[in-house]
């Protein structure tokens, strides 16, 4: 790269706020026209169940937010920005700040399953059991036909 553009990089970074515009990714949902950004994940699946980690750096946990809807499990959250207060210089911005969603296709034999959340050390781990209990659903006498 030229001296010249790292220049303008300079020139357009330097001024202490953010310049930068958030990125449009497409979400693996077609009802979901998010402009966000996708956290890094690993899913595996063992004898017992499937783990999903999501890498979550510098994310509180109370910012974090795991639902389950039509057999979509969707994982979704902020990471709030932090810069200091005087005017700074960019040499480099990879670090993706703003709301994220991580939405994954689950096998419809696993959402009603035993499903925890972990979150510790920028790390969300959640494991869905592949063991599916049974749920006795009580019978209730109708009291309008005696």
């Amino acid at each position: 790269m030229s001296v010249e553009i790292i220049r303008i990089i300079r020139e357009l970074t330097d001024t202490g706020k953010s310049t930068r515009k958030p990125h449009s990714y497409l979400c693996m949902d077609a009802d979901y026209n998010c402009r966000v950004w996708e956290p890094n994940t690993d899913i595996w699946e063992s004898e017992d169940s499937v783990c999903i980690l999501v890498e979550l750096a510098g994310v509180q946990k109370e910012d974090i937010t795991v639902k389950i809807k039509n057999s979509k499990i969707f994982i979704s959250g902020q990471r709030k920005e932090k810069r200091p207060d005087q005017q700074i210089r960019f040499h480099q911005l990879e670090i993706n700040y703003g709301a994220f969603l991580k939405i994954i296709r689950l096998p419809e034999t696993l959402e009603h399953n035993e499903i925890v959340a972990k979150f510790q050390s920028g790390f969300l781990l959640v494991e869905i059991s592949k063991v599916g209990k049974v749920v006795e659903i009580p019978i209730v006498m109708d009291l309008n036909d005696l």
